[in-house]
C-alpha cells in the first residue's frame, strides 16, 4: 500500500461538533505529509471561500475538491470548473414549483448566492463556526422570486429541508426529474443538486490523474451520502464511526468520530507505518 493522496470531507468528518479542527495538530500532520510526498485534498460541498476561511494560509499546500466536485483546485492551479446550464437550473426551479421557500432553495453563483426572503434561513442546520456563518450570511442576496435571478453563473444548488422528509425527497427527485441533476445529501437535513456525474469522486479524478495515481495511492474520508463515490473510488476508504449505515457499508474501513478527530487519528498512525 503506497499512499499518495489523501482525501476528506469536512462537515461531520473533518470537522468536529462546532465546525473546527485541532490547526496546530494538522499543520504538524501536513509538514509529515509534505515530506513523504502524500497530498492532502479538501473534498467537501462547501464553496470555496468557506474552505479558504478554514484553511486561511495553507491554501498553496493544498488541493480542493470543493462544491461537490463542481471546482477542482491543485495548491492554487484551476483544474476544473463546472458550471449549471441556465436551462438546467430552471427545469430544477419549475419541478419544484411552488416549494422554493418551503424547501429554502439556494442557487449558488459565481457573484452570491440567492435564496427567496419567505424561505428562512435554518442558522442551526448543521454546525458551523460562526465567522464562517457569518460570511455565508452576508454572501446571500434575497429574491421575491427566482423570476428575479440576475445574469449570474450557477454552479451549485442546495436544498435545506426537514432531516425526517430528506431521503424521500431525494428518493423521489432522483426517481422522476428528467433532467441531468442528481440529488445527495451531505447530512443534517442539507440536499445538494449535483450535475449527473460530476461529484467528489470525479474531482479527484482529475487529480490522480494529473498525478498518474490509481485507487490504490488514494485513501478517503467521509460521513454523508455525497461522499459515497469518492469511499468506493479509494482502496483505503474510512466511513466516520458517525456516519449512516449506508456509507459504512461501502467503506473498506471505519474512523473514530468526528467529535474525536478520527481523520486525524489516521492519518497519524499512518504516518507511523511508512
Amino acid at each position: 500500500m503506497t499512499i499518495k493522496m489523501i482525501a476528506s470531507d469536512m462537515d461531520g468528518t473533518f470537522l468536529n461538533e462546532r465546525g473546527k479542527y485541532d490547526r496546530q495538530r494538522f499543520e504538524n500532520i501536513l509538514v509529515e505529509l509534505e515530506k513523504k510526498d502524500i497530498s492532502f485534498v479538501v473534498a467537501s460541498g462547501n464553496s470555496m471561500p468557506r474552505l479558504e476561511m478554514m484553511f486561511e494560509g495553507l491554501t498553496d499546500r493544498l488541493s480542493f475538491v470543493a462544491e461537490n466536485g463542481s471546482l477542482v483546485l491543485d495548491k492554487g492551479d484551476l483544474i476544473a470548473r463546472n458550471l449549471l446550464d441556465r436551462k438546467l437550473v430552471k427545469q430544477f426551479l419549475d419541478y419544484f414549483e411552488g416549494n422554493h421557500a418551503a424547501y429554502r432553495i439556494m442557487l449558488a453563483g459565481q457573484n452570491n448566492s440567492y435564496m427567496l426572503a419567505a424561505a428562512n434561513f435554518p442558522e442551526t442546520n448543521h454546525m458551523i463556526d460562526e465567522k464562517q456563518l457569518e460570511a455565508l450570511t452576508a454572501s446571500i442576496k434575497v429574491l421575491d422570486s427566482f423570476d428575479d435571478l440576475p445574469e449570474d453563473q450557477i454552479f451549485k444548488i442546495s436544498m435545506m429541508v426537514d432531516i425526517v422528509a430528506c431521503a424521500d425527497i431525494i428518493a423521489r427527485f432522483n426517481n422522476s426529474f428528467q433532467g441531468n441533476l442528481t440529488a445527495t445529501t451531505s447530512g443534517y437535513g442539507t440536499i445538494d443538486i449535483i450535475q449527473t456525474g460530476i461529484h467528489k469522486a470525479w474531482g479527484l479524478q482529475q487529480l490522480m490523474n494529473k498525478y498518474d495515481l490509481s485507487s490504490e495511492n488514494l485513501m478517503t474520508f467521509g460521513d454523508g451520502g455525497n461522499d459515497i463515490e469518492m469511499l468506493q473510488l479509494a482502496k483505503n476508504s474510512y466511513a466516520m464511526a458517525n456516519a449512516p449505515k449506508e456509507v459504512k457499508e461501502v467503506a473498506a474501513f471505519l474512523a473514530p468520530h468526528h467529535k474525536e478527530s478520527g481523520v486525524l487519528q489516521v492519518i497519524e498512525q499512518l504516518l507511523t507505518q511508512i
